[in-house]
Parts: C-alpha cells; structure tokens; sequence
C-alpha cells in the first residue's frame, strides 16, 4: 500500500480512534497564540474531530484552538510508539528511507559530531547518525519510545525543556517535533543553551503552512491533524526566530521528488483539481496529496564558527 493509498474517511478514522480515549478533562482551550502570545485571531478551515484550528492575525502562525494539557500529553505518548509509529510496516519502510535523505541533507553541513535528537522516539533516526560516526544522545517523552531508544543509544525520557544536561552539543535535530510542542520557543531557548558555539540546529520532517497543499487544502491538508499537530509553521517564523537570536541560516530544503512518496504526475492533478474547486466555490472531499514543499528542512548556525 503506497502513501497515497490511504483516504481521508482512512485518515478520519485513523483520527477518531486516536481521540476515543481522551477526557474532556485533558484538553486545555487555548486563547492566546503560542508563538508571539497575541489574542487575535480567525477560524482556519473546518473544525476537526472537535478542534477548530485558528490562524493568529499577527504573525501567522496556524494553531489548534484546543491541545492536549500534560495528563493527555503523557497519555498520549505513552504507546505511540507501537500505536502508531510501528503500526503500518509500509509506512515504517518509508521513513527509513527519509531518514537517510534527512540525514544526508545535515551531513553535509556537519560531519560527524555530538548529536542530540529532541523527541527521539525509538531512536531510529539516531541509528543513522551514530552509523557514520557521531556521538548520540536522545531525548523522549513516551516510555515505549524511550526504552527503544535507551538499547542503542545514551536517552533521557520526560520534558526536553525541564531537562538538566552536564554538556553542550554540536547539533540538536528536532524531526517532526516542533509541531507538536504546545509552547515550542521553550524547546527552542533550551536547545539554544546547549549548543555549542558554531554548532548547528537542524529543524527537519516539518509541515510548512506556506506550501500550496496547506493553502489550498485546509482541513483537509493530510499533515493536518488536529490532536498531534498542535501548529503549523512557516519557514519565517524559524528565521525570524533564530535571527533575533545572532543565528545565520545556513540551508533551506523540501524534500519531494527524491522521496517514496512523490508520484509526480498524480500529485499535481489532484492539486490542480482542489484548486479548481476552491475557484468554482466547492468544498474538497479528498485529502491533500505529498507535494513541493510540504515538508521543510532548514539549518541554523550559532555564531562562533570559524
């Protein structure tokens, strides 16, 4: 079964189980945009498994109007790694090969290095790394995904932004992370202590809120999903951010055609056919297929290099 092959009722469904087990209780409503704090705001698409996402009228960013507080963070997590990180074989071969394009993409800026993978899961991606000779630590905040880690690699489990580190980096990868953080600049200024100077923050395997599906599509964007997905970023709040911070950018990628999930021809003819139907009024009742500039990488540089 190829990427493609999944359906939004599959997606919805896949959604629904997901949300099934959660209290009202372990949701917290969400009133002030979690990146520059502002109140004002306006709906963004169609409510979602009963989660309106909102975009903020001051500096863009998309968020969820409701998140999952700590006790529903911690449940959450608590078996994503077999619930839905192993769960589909096809999709777990896939991801390996992303993970040799990302780690290739990084490699070219770094070289082997100490290395530290925020929200490191099972330590998969890790792998990579440690197989060309960097030194590996991760971080996890599912006990499954810990443990994993914990037998191939040095892994501290719980909150990233609470941890103590008796040590520097020479680069903090956040894959598929930064999105699912409900305050995400606590993570950002935490890797920005433990950074060594001229070392590297690598921000990979991102949905970008500025690529044609995420506009055209909306709530039916496929990377957007309301529970796990607690915002979307666009390249310039990264930039923006880490500029304020004397940070140069150093690399800007969006992996597609080389990837298991492109289908060039497809893909372009179901964008053009959801933009048809935004034109004449319509709602879509697909979801968004992989496509340019969906998936971000960018690179960051601590000043200090030589």
């Amino acid at each position: 079964m190829s990427f493609r092959g999944n359906s939004l009722a599959c997606k919805k469904e896949n959604q629904e189980k997901i949300m099934t087990p959660f209290a009202d209780s372990m949701f917290n409503e969400i009133t002030r945009c979690p990146w520059c704090n502002s109140e004002s705001r306006e709906d963004w698409g169609e409510p979602q498994d009963g989660i309106q996402a909102v975009e903020c009228s001051k500096c863009g960013l998309i968020y969820m109007g409701k998140m999952l507080n700590a006790e529903g963070l911690a449940k959450f997590y608590s078996d994503h790694l077999s619930q839905v990180h192993l769960a589909d074989e096809n999709k777990r071969q896939q991801r390996e090969l992303m993970y040799q394009l990302e780690f290739k993409y990084i490699h070219g800026f770094t070289g082997p290095c100490s290395v530290l993978d925020v929200g490191c899961s099972g330590g998969y991606f890790l792998d990579v790394f440690k197989e060309q000779g960097y030194e590996t630590l991760g971080v996890e905040i599912g006990t499954e995904g810990a443990a994993e880690c914990g037998k191939k690699h040095s892994v501290y489990q719980g909150d990233f932004a609470f941890m103590d580190f008796d040590r520097k980096f020479d680069l903090i990868v956040f894959r598929g992370v930064i999105e699912h953080i409900p305050l995400p600049k606590t993570y950002l200024e935490k890797a920005l202590s433990l950074l060594n100077d001229g070392g590297y923050i690598y921000i990979t395997s991102t949905p970008n809120a500025q690529s044609v599906p995420c506009r055209v599509f909306k709530d039916k964007w496929r990377l957007h999903n309301p529970l796990p997905h607690l915002m979307h970023f666009s390249v310039r709040h990264f930039d923006e951010y880490f500029a304020s911070h004397g940070f140069c950018k150093r690399g800007e990628h969006f992996l597609y055609e080389e990837t298991p999930y492109a289908n060039i021809e497809e893909d372009i003819l179901l964008v053009a056919k959801a933009i048809e139907a935004v034109r004449e009024g319509k709602k879509i009742d697909f979801a968004s297929p992989p496509f340019y500039g969906v998936m971000m990488s960018v690179v960051y540089q601590k000043e200090g290099e030589q």
